[in-house]
């Protein structure tokens, strides 16, 4: 009877083993460049904390915080198309030029490449820049922060008008 009882016990021990092989399943994979092939996963909420302090630095215009979550040869690829070196004296010069400016995420969504090695935070918003000269810009924006080792190497950004009927948009 001891041995059914231990024969019982060890069998439900086994099947309720929680030591499964763990596959992580892919959401999306690259087609074109170096990064042809390569699978995303789901990223770390620590990279969408990441981009929050950027946010919250870029919002203060606080250029000397706002460096230090960029890697030393980090670039911008902006919505013109031009390639920004990253610096404080690009930020400075940039927060010298308007009096306010307000980036304001919709949601932000992270994938990581499969061997950890890339992350990207993607992230539609609202950006409005209240230049010195009275001038506003207002416009939605597409980007993406592509982290390595918890810095920013690049963003690549893309921009579109507000529409005219914006204020009956449910975002």
């Amino acid at each position: 009877m001891k041995h059914l009882f231990f024969t019982i016990a060890a069998l439900l021990v086994v099947s309720c083993s929680t030591n499964k092989t763990s596959q992580t399943a892919t959401v999306g994979e690259w087609y074109t460049g170096n990064l042809k092939g390569k699978s995303f996963k789901l990223g770390s909420q620590e990279n969408i904390e990441l981009v929050k302090k950027v946010a919250a630095a870029y919002n203060a215009m606080d250029a000397e915080k706002l460096i230090t979550y960029f890697s030393e040869d980090a670039k911008i690829y902006v919505h013109s198309g031009e390639e920004l070196q990253v610096s404080l004296a690009l930020y400075e010069s940039y927060f010298a030029s308007v009096d306010s400016l307000l980036w304001v995420p919709h949601g932000m969504s992270t994938q990581t490449l499969e061997d950890d090695s890339i992350a990207v935070v993607s992230i539609p918003s609202s950006d409005t820049r209240y230049f010195k000269e009275q001038q506003t810009q207002s416009s939605f924006l597409f980007e993406r922060f592509w982290i390595v080792e918890g810095k920013i190497t690049t963003i690549v950004q893309y921009k579109r008008e507000f529409p005219k009927n914006y204020d009956q948009i449910e975002l």
